[in-house]
């Protein structure tokens, strides 16, 4: 599955150390053996799932890895673990575990049943904390966009349309802008990547 709104020095795709099903030999294939896996996530996740509740705390360490595992566990054993490596981005992987309980914290203060934080902010922030964790080997940014996805539908808000930016004549623009608010959103400044969440739900 191609991602081309993953941030620079993220894991590259060409890697296959780790690949259970050893007849996925070139990169095509295991892209679209990645994307029917992650369709039936989405299904199992937000489709056919009930809607989290607001104040309860369902985001925790075990439902992330357990999200990972459902979108990458047919195809790859790191699917749901922890990296044990430095990529380069991302946390180092001794701080991973405190980082996510860390996450998992603050969400549930901001995503509290009588909480003041918008949705889009909540959004913005949870994906970016996710994706600047960096927790597993590959498809952080893909994991970090379904967990805001069943943010989204558990607060009653439209999916995000994430484009398929390759696929546009404007994909460049697209996914260099999106790449900036990330950064931005590195800084503790989320007005950029909120505006572009926005966007992308209207």
């Amino acid at each position: 599955m191609s991602d081309k709104t993953k941030t620079p020095g993220a894991t590259p795709g060409d890697d296959t150390s780790g690949l259970i099903q050893r007849q996925l030999t070139d990169r095509p294939a295991r892209n679209a053996a990645e994307l029917d896996a992650i369709s039936r996530a989405y299904n199992k996740h937000i489709y056919r799932a009930r809607r989290k509740r607001s104040g309860t705390e369902w985001l925790t360490d075990p439902f992330i890895r357990a999200v990972h595992y459902d979108m990458y566990g047919e195809i790859w054993e790191w699917a749901g673990k922890y990296r044990t490596e430095a990529p380069n981005i991302g946390v180092d992987f001794h701080l991973i575990p405190e980082q996510i309980k860390l996450l998992c914290g603050d969400f549930s203060y901001w995503n509290a049943e009588k909480g003041s934080m918008p949705p889009l902010e909540i959004a913005a922030r949870l994906q970016n904390r996710l994706t600047r964790i960096h927790p597993f080997t590959n498809g952080n940014g893909r994991h970090a966009r379904l967990i805001t996805d069943i943010y989204f539908y558990s607060v009653r808000l439209p999916l995000p349309q994430w484009p398929q930016i390759q696929l546009l004549s404007e994909g460049d623009q697209i996914r260099s802008r999106y790449i900036d608010a990330m950064k931005t959103a590195d800084q503790e400044d989320y007005r950029e990547l909120i505006a572009f969440m926005k966007e992308l739900v209207e």
